[in-house]
């Protein structure tokens, strides 16, 4: 028989193939690097698939062929970040400018100016219901005990229902926590987890100050930063990166892909002010302080967005979610800007939870 499967990605830890309506991960078991564990991301799948959530990848099938072990997903069609890239239309003023670099030098491709490509996603349609969607999800993997550990676009599938409408699914569990697998509490302690995991701009705070007891929360912060994206309003070049709140520095042009935990840290402060080292006891108490206290100081910049009142705070989103307001119904806007607000603390612990984010949202 021949074989039809088609390699789609091949990264350090797995293989990714087509084979029909199916997708098939191929993972070495002889290569584990942690936070990466094929052992406890089938039994995560496993527990998972049993319970049958509609905003969870469902488990088809596993087996162990010769080294590899083999995990089979249903096929989809697309990822949320091939989803929003689509939504990325170069501007009409982009279109009558000359670049002089691309002209000088042909060989060159042509440098990106601001404002090269619009962001036309429809925000009006789509951001309350992929909120509350990827929410549920949220709900779903934290009462199970899950932390997924590295939510974003590439990690959220599209299942197109019908025509109109759109369902999220939450997949790639390489990295995942389970607080009640007692195989990976033992290998990795509830007060001595990872912190390098999630990816890129998506990383929470508390992981980038070296918090190891962190909770949910990091999945929480990271579904705030992924909305941020439906609202940015333009790009450089958003085949290279999807802007966001936040900016670690990779895939620029000018930076050669060099995205930093300094520099989404001080992106990060820039946006949302710098609190107190009192405003942030998880980081007094369990991460690193003197580093903290060492490059910002104890006492904050007067500037962090909890610190304001409402009002400022109001204001303090229209500009960072510059798109917001196109969300036309008054009263999914508001809930989406509270949401956003009671995401953004840096004390995990007074980050709105999943439960408290879809009471909001259903209210």
């Amino acid at each position: 028989m021949t074989n039809k499967r088609q390699l789609i990605k091949s990264t350090r830890f797995a293989r990714l193939y087509i084979d029909g309506t199916h997708v098939i991960k191929a993972i070495s078991k002889d290569f584990v690097v942690p936070p990466h564990n094929h052992e406890a991301e089938l039994a995560i799948l496993t527990k998972l698939s049993k319970l049958n959530n509609d905003f969870v990848i469902k488990l088809i099938d596993s087996k162990v062929i010769d080294d590899e072990l083999e995990l089979t997903f249903p096929r989809f069609g697309c990822d949320l970040h091939e989803f929003m890239l689509k939504w990325y239309k170069i501007s009409d003023s982009a279109r009558r400018r000359p670049n002089p670099y691309y002209t000088i030098a042909l060989e060159t491709p042509p440098i990106p100016l601001k404002g090269s490509f619009k962001n036309r996603f429809d925000v009006d349609k789509y951001a309350f219901n992929f909120t509350l969607q990827l929410a549920q999800g949220l709900q779903f993997l934290h009462r199970q005990g899950i932390i997924h550990r590295d939510i974003k676009p590439q990690n959220i599938l599209i299942q197109y229902q019908n025509s109109s409408e759109i369902r999220l699914i939450i997949t790639d569990f390489g990295i995942s926590y389970d607080c009640h697998d007692t195989m990976q509490i033992k290998n990795e302690p509830p007060d001595q987890k990872i912190t390098d995991v999630s990816t890129s701009i998506y990383k929470a705070p508390e992981l980038l100050f070296g918090v190891k007891n962190y909770s949910f929360a990091v999945d929480i912060w990271a579904l705030m930063v992924v909305m941020s994206q439906w609202f940015q309003a333009e790009a450089f070049n958003p085949s290279q990166y999807i802007p966001a709140i936040f900016d670690d520095g990779s895939g620029r042009f000018t930076d050669e892909d060099s995205g930093s935990d300094i520099k989404l840290i001080v992106s990060i402060f820039n946006q949302l002010g710098i609190p107190s080292l009192e405003q942030w006891p998880e980081v007094a108490n369990f991460g690193s302080s003197d580093a903290f206290t060492g490059m910002f100081g104890s006492m904050g910049d007067g500037a962090y967005i909890l610190d304001q009142d409402h009002d400022a705070q109001l204001k303090r989103v229209e500009s960072l979610f510059p798109r917001i307001k196109l969300v036309s119904n008054a009263n999914e806007r508001n809930a989406l800007i509270d949401c956003i607000i009671g995401m953004v603390s840096f004390e995990s612990t007074k980050r709105w939870n999943s439960d408290h984010i879809v009471q909001r949202l259903c209210s």
